[in-house]
């Protein structure tokens, strides 16, 4: 096809982190539908099964907190109670990983635990720069020179737990908490350093919390999802510069430094230094996209296209390059064909029989991506954004790449397969020039969601089929770090 000129070729599709992520922490209205990509038996169709679920709420619960943990001003509600056995738990846990990670004894927190809401006395409260409280709500922080911990019991720590579970409250509390080893440790970098570093140590608690080392909490795969999805809510917005003065990182950023932290433990947060982990956050290219937000339409005309006219042929462009590289024999990709747009009750056929029960699936004997497009691809375009779409189809592509290239597994590792080529294509459409041919250019925020989906677009059975979202993440981020080659042989 003829491809855009430049300013279509830059894109951002907006990434509505409230409506795809609370998706992610309570499931979907009942009667409502999500999948993603399954292996089925016969190996003819590799794709998204149909599962009707209901909404679910979020299950993590905590003991009172103990008795020797005073938070002034708390209002004695459940998320508070969860907060204080994530510091005892925290002060625990650090007292054993500090010395791991710096060769030194830890010292416990000495400025005291606030919880503050609108009727609060600003002038009583730690890093207070006046008597305006509003100007501390809608936030947690840590306050290095009383070193001391603040957060919103009113609204952003209840909201957060109602949408993400009571466990993310938690995990934010170990954010802080890491932001007060950086300064037991007197840590200088960057902002956004300094936030990914936190993140990076927030993971690597979570990591002992998962283990079996908490007395206080006890995680499900649900609850680590959960959690991933609040820090990616967490992010900076989309077009922000690193170097920000006070840049916290995109959503790929902190996810990332997350998941750091939860694989490799304190140690490799303790290593973190200004460019190490290099930052995914640039500007828009130009006004025009800013004030746009560079998103494509869904579909258009040869004159106007739309994600789906380009997502395709930018797929197949990529994995002609990229094919010979992998196989063992230099043999070439054999193209898919078109794909296939249906609507659910008229669904197309695989190998001479109709696909029953798939929203989305690539069809191996005869070589074409289908998807449901009069409700599903539109919902993920609405709910997700212009790029998440891209991802799912970038998925399907990789599902037929691992077929041709013979990797073999189970269905979790063909899914992961997928999921990690579908971040190298990603990596491969970063600015400032990708080839002419792959037709797209990321733009501010389309890793992000990428991320997202991948978290989202699921339904119950397919996360014990598929792995966790946590999983799939990881493996779409190794695409992006490591390329194509590392999705060969995931570990």
């Amino acid at each position: 096809m003829t491809a855009p000129n430049r300013s279509r070729r830059t894109r951002r599709g907006a990434l509505l982190l409230g409506a795809l992520l609370i998706l992610s922490s309570c499931g979907v209205e009942a009667g409502e539908r999500e999948a993603s990509s399954v292996r089925t038996n016969n190996d003819s169709v590799v794709g998204s099964d149909v599962e009707d679920t209901t909404t679910t709420a979020p299950t993590t619960t905590a003991p009172p907190p103990p008795t020797d943990v005073d938070i002034t001003g708390s209002d004695g509600s459940e998320v508070n109670d969860v907060i204080g056995n994530a510091i005892t738990d925290l002060e625990e846990f650090w007292t054993d990983a500090y010395p791991e990670a710096y060769d030194a004894d830890y010292e416990p927190l000495s400025g005291g635990l606030y919880a503050i809401d609108s009727s609060t006395d600003a002038t009583d409260i730690p890093c207070a720069s006046g008597p305006d409280i509003s100007e501390l709500l809608d936030n947690a922080y840590y306050c290095p020179p009383a070193d001391a911990v603040v957060w919103d019991q009113e609204g952003f720590m209840p909201d957060l737990a109602d949408r993400y579970g009571t466990f993310t409250v938690a995990v934010v509390v170990a954010h802080e908490w890491g932001h007060a080893i950086q300064d037991r440790a007197a840590f200088s970098g960057a902002s956004v350093t300094t936030e990914l570093q936190a993140d990076c140590f927030a993971g690597s608690w979570v990591k002992h919390v998962d283990e079996g080392g908490s007395e206080r909490f006890s995680i499900t795969i649900d609850d680590l999802d959960q959690a991933l999805a609040g820090v990616l809510s967490l992010r900076d917005a989309p077009g922000g510069y690193a170097d920000d003065p006070s840049a916290h990182g995109s959503g790929f950023d902190r996810v990332g430094a997350f998941q750091d932290g939860f694989e490799h433990g304190v140690t490799r947060c303790a290593e973190f230094t200004d460019g190490d982990p290099a930052p995914y956050e640039f500007p828009f290219s130009d006004q025009a996209e800013a004030d746009t937000g560079g998103d494509l339409h869904l579909s258009g005309s040869t004159d106007d296209p739309g994600i789906i006219e380009l997502a395709f042929p930018s797929l197949d462009a990529f994995w002609t390059d990229t094919f010979p590289t992998l196989s063992e024999d230099g043999a070439d990709w054999d193209p898919m064909d078109e794909p296939v747009a249906f609507e659910a009750d008229d669904p197309p056929s695989c190998g001479g029989d109709p696909v029953q029960g798939y929203l989305l699936f690539v069809c191996i004997p005869d070589r074409y991506v289908g998807f449901e497009s009069e409700r599903t691809i539109p919902d993920v375009y609405d709910q997700g954004g212009d790029f998440a779409v891209a991802t799912l189809f970038a998925t399907q592509y990789g599902l037929d790449a691992s077929d041709q290239l013979g990797l073999g597994g189970d269905e979790v590792d063909t899914t992961l397969q997928g999921d990690c080529f579908a971040g190298a294509w990603a990596a491969a459409l970063l600015p400032p020039d990708p080839p002419d041919e792959y037709q797209l250019v990321l733009s501010p925020g389309d890793l992000d969601e990428g991320v997202a989906v991948l978290l989202s677009f699921r339904s119950e059975g397919d996360r014990e089929r598929q792995g966790p979202g946590f999983d799939r993440v990881k493996a779409y981020r190794a695409g992006v770090l490591r390329g194509a080659e590392a999705c060969t042989d995931l570990d």
